[in-house]
């Protein structure tokens, strides 16, 4: 429920805070003092549009609320004017005015004057019969299944659609495996390739070198052998009497050794170039290396490649085997989903007879006694809601055919329908607000509308702004707006009023006047009417 109004600046509205209370919360005060700004001033958070005045800030406390955007069971929204933008507020971090909407779109309704469009939506109209028919249960079925329908539906158009252009990427799919089948790449082979490719390319320098170490070795004068020849020579004779000497003749002799065995190694190299060879080691790196360049992958990105070209070629090819399952799988959704939306649109016709007369019933009793109430249901495509457009008709002369509530209700009127259809529908919200929906109301009907609204703030908070006494009597809660002027400057009050007080604002509202008769008949109104 709307627990606090903190207005900051709003006009004339300076530094006040509202404290509400579940119930009926009932503003009165004088003709012109500014009650309705009350109203202004939640429908200025709520994003009403207007002349609004720098530092104007409003901001609204809900608590008991448990949704997505509260916090603690708590919801805070508050809009500020600044640079002569609007600023709005959740929570206390800064949103937008879609955010603040969605965030209190099932917790708060403000029924007045001017802010009833609502009341002319075709969707509200439907939304407000189904609740009266007790749907809910039904239609969420229905749009489970109407989801499905429309999953199905979409996904076969687009198969359809695609068939020719999954032909065309069927076909460059092909040529791409073919390609890379024939190309029999295989793991690590470019780098094996290009080890293979740099050896015969440097054969040339290969032999120049083998020759030279072949000739340093054996071949020039003072050649490596034959120095360490000389040098096994010279120290054998000492080998005997030391064993380092000894020890060091071995090393010589195994040098000797592996310097042979270098040798005929050397010597067994083919220095041959296989020109072909070479040729076809060119041309299969060039063939990797474009391939690599197309496709923006290395050698083993093309292999994964190729096996996810099979694995989309697989299921390119099975989709056009899927196209007859979608078919018969829409064909028995579409049978159900008929089925659904013609047992929907069953009771909202059965229903709707029953809705316009208690409609017509709670409005003749609010002298609206030639009015006529129409729920018109006619039949369109399938949408998430059924096969039905819903539409409220009304009249409120005999005589003259009902027609758009837009079109024919007067401000009046669209207050007393929009309370008949709270009354009936009991849709699901915390706070109703409604600015003068007594307007043009006196007597014996101010009575019965004082009841009705009475009855409905047993369901939900009521916020009322009124000039009558016989609906202000009802009050959970009575609050009195009045303003004066602070040196040249308009300011207001609001404030709660105690037993004595409340007696006293009911005999103003009365007579007038407030003296002992006035007092009197106010007292006598609150033991008839009140209790």
């Amino acid at each position: 429920m709307l627990q606090n109004i903190h207005i900051k600046k709003f006009l004339y509205l300076e530094n006040i805070d509202i404290q509400l209370l579940d119930g009926l919360n009932v503003f009165t005060g004088e003709t012109g003092v500014g009650k309705s700004l009350i109203i202004d001033a939640i429908d200025f958070v709520l994003g009403k549009k207007g002349k609004f005045q720098e530092r104007d800030y409003v901001e609204l406390v809900f608590e008991d609320i448990n949704n997505e955007f509260s916090e603690d069971n708590t919801l805070i929204v508050s809009r500020a004017i600044k640079n002569g933008k609007s600023q709005y507020f959740l929570n206390g971090r800064r949103a937008t005015l879609s955010t603040i909407l969605e965030a209190t779109k099932d917790i708060i309704e403000i029924h007045g004057q001017h802010s009833q469009q609502y009341l002319f939506s075709k969707d509200y109209h439907r939304q407000v019969l189904d609740t009266f028919a007790n749907l809910s249960q039904l239609l969420k079925e229905y749009q489970i299944r109407f989801a499905e329908y429309t999953k199905i539906k979409k996904t076969l158009e687009e198969l359809k659609e695609k068939q020719a252009e999954r032909a065309r990427e069927i076909e460059f799919l092909k040529f791409q495996l073919k390609e890379l089948e024939e190309a029999d790449l295989k793991e690590n082979e470019k780098q094996e390739l290009e080890e293979r490719y740099e050896y015969i390319s440097s054969l040339k320098d290969i032999k120049i070198a083998i020759e030279e170490t072949i000739f340093n070795l054996f071949d020039k004068e003072e050649s490596v052998e034959e120095q360490i020849s000389s040098s096994i020579k010279n120290l054998s004779s000492f080998a005997s009497i030391s064993k380092e000497i000894n020890e060091s003749l071995n090393y010589l002799e195994e040098a000797k050794s592996l310097i042979k065995e270098a040798f005929y190694t050397l010597t067994k190299i083919d220095f041959d170039i296989d020109e072909e060879e070479l040729f076809k080691l060119e041309e299969r790196l060039n063939l990797i290396n474009s391939l690599e360049v197309k496709y923006k992958t290395d050698l083993n990105g093309l292999i994964k490649l190729k096996e996810q070209i099979k694995t989309e070629l697989e299921n390119l090819t099975n989709l056009d085997n899927e196209i007859p399952n979608f078919e018969e799988k829409l064909k028995s959704l579409e049978k159900e989903v008929n089925n659904l939306a013609d047992e929907i649109s069953k009771i909202r016709k059965e229903k709707a007879k029953e809705f316009e007369k208690k409609i017509e019933n709670h409005l003749k009793e609010l002298a609206l006694k030639d009015a006529k109430f129409v729920v018109d249901i006619k039949e369109i495509p399938l949408n998430k809601y059924g096969k039905d457009e819903v539409v409220f008709l009304f009249s409120a002369n005999s005589g003259i055919e009902p027609s758009l509530l837009n079109e024919t209700a007067s401000g009046g009127e669209l207050s007393r329908i929009s309370l008949a259809l709270k009354l009936i529908s009991n849709q699901s919200t915390d706070t109703v607000v409604f600015d003068e929906i007594d307007a043009g109301i006196g007597g014996k009907t101010a009575i019965y509308l004082a009841k009705k609204i009475k009855k409905l703030a047993e369901n939900f908070q009521v916020i009322l702004i009124t000039h009558l006494p016989q609906v202000a009597v009802f009050a959970d809660s009575h609050y009195v707006v009045d303003k004066f002027s602070d040196n040249g400057k308009t300011k207001a009050i609001v404030k709660k009023v105690s037993k004595k007080e409340r007696e006293e604002e009911l005999a103003r509202m009365l007579s007038g006047i407030i003296n002992e008769k006035s007092l009197e008949h106010a007292r006598e109104l609150i033991n008839q009417l009140s209790k």
